[in-house]
C-alpha cells in the first residue's frame, strides 16, 4: 500500500512550527501514534532543520504551499475578533466570587447550626424546667393532700400590701412548704427570710426571692419541733440573710 506521504509531510512541517490545530493537529497525532516510521522520520528531519536555523542563513526555503498555509494562519489569528475587556474581567473574577459564594454559605450554615443548637439549648433549658416546676408542684399536691399536714396562714404585715402565704406543716416534722403570693419583687443586694418564733426565740429557716409576679414556693427541711406556741414571719434582709430579724415584715402567721 503506498504511503501517503505527500498527505502528512506539509502538516508534520505544521506541527513542528506549532502552527499545526484543530482536527489537522488530532488527525496527525493519531497517525504518529500508529508507529509510521515514514512519518517519524519526516519529523525528525523537519526538527533538525528548525534546530539549525539558528545558526544557518542557507537553509532550503520552505515550499509554498506550507509558506502559504503558514501565513494563511497568522492572517487567521491576527483578524479573530478580540474577546469582550468585560467579559475577560468578569471571566477573570469568576473564580474570586465561586469562592467568595462558597464561603459566605459555609459562614452561613455555620451560623445556622450554631442558632439551631443554641436554640435547642433553649429549648431543653425550658424543658427540664417545666418538668421541675411539675415535679414541684406535684409533690405540693402531695403534700397538701395529706390529712396529717396543717395549713398555716400568713397575713400581709402592711395594710399597704396584698401579699399572702401559707405554711404546709405536718407538726412533729422536719419537712414543710413555704408558699408565697404577690410579695413584692426585690432590689438586688436583698433577700426574703422566713422565721420561726418559739419562746421569744428567732429560728432562721432560709431565704427566697421571688419573681416578677410576687410568687415561690419553698421547701423546707430543718422545721423546729413543736413544743407550744409558735411564730412566723417572712422579713426583709440584707443578701445572705441575718441571724435575726432586722428589716420589714411582710408576712406573718402563728400556730
Amino acid at each position: 500500500m503506498r504511503h501517503e506521504k505527500e498527505k502528512y509531510e506539509d502538516q508534520i512541517t505544521l506541527f513542528a512550527l506549532g502552527v499545526l490545530k484543530g482536527y489537522e493537529l488530532r488527525q496527525l497525532e493519531e497517525h504518529l501514534g500508529t508507529g509510521c516510521e515514514i512519518c517519524k522520520k519526516v519529523l525528525r528531519e523537519n526538527e533538525l532543520v528548525l534546530s539549525s536555523l539558528a545558526y544557518s542563513l542557507d537553509d532550503s526555503p520552505l515550499s509554498p504551499q506550507v509558506e502559504n498555509k503558514i501565513f494563511d494562519r497568522i492572517e487567521a489569528q491576527e483578524t479573530a475578533p478580540a474577546k469582550s475587556s468585560t467579559f475577560s474581567f468578569w471571566r477573570n473574577i469568576q473564580p474570586i466570587w465561586l469562592n467568595l459564594g462558597s464561603a459566605i454559605a459555609v459562614v452561613l450554615l455555620i451560623i445556622l447550626f450554631m442558632n439551631n443548637m443554641s436554640l435547642r439549648n433553649e429549648l431543653s433549658i425550658q424543658k427540664q424546667n417545666l418538668q421541675a416546676n411539675l415535679q414541684k408542684e406535684t409533690e405540693v399536691m402531695d403534700f397538701v393532700m395529706d390529712p396529717k399536714v396543717d395549713t398555716i396562714k400568713l397575713a400581709s404585715g402592711m395594710s399597704e400590701l396584698d401579699c399572702s402565704g401559707k405554711l404546709l406543716w405536718e407538726t412533729g416534722s422536719k419537712d414543710a412548704i413555704l408558699m408565697v403570693s404577690n410579695i413584692p419583687p426585690i432590689e438586688e443586694g436583698k433577700t426574703y427570710q422566713f422565721w420561726v418564733v418559739e419562746n421569744g426565740e428567732p429560728h432562721s429557716m432560709g431565704t427566697f426571692l421571688v419573681g416578677k409576679e410576687g410568687h415561690n414556693i419553698i421547701e423546707i427541711n430543718c422545721m423546729p419541733d413543736h413544743g407550744g406556741e409558735m411564730e412566723f414571719y417572712v422579713t426583709l434582709e440584707p443578701e445572705g440573710g441575718m441571724p435575726h430579724p432586722t428589716g420589714a415584715t411582710y408576712l406573718v402567721g402563728s400556730l
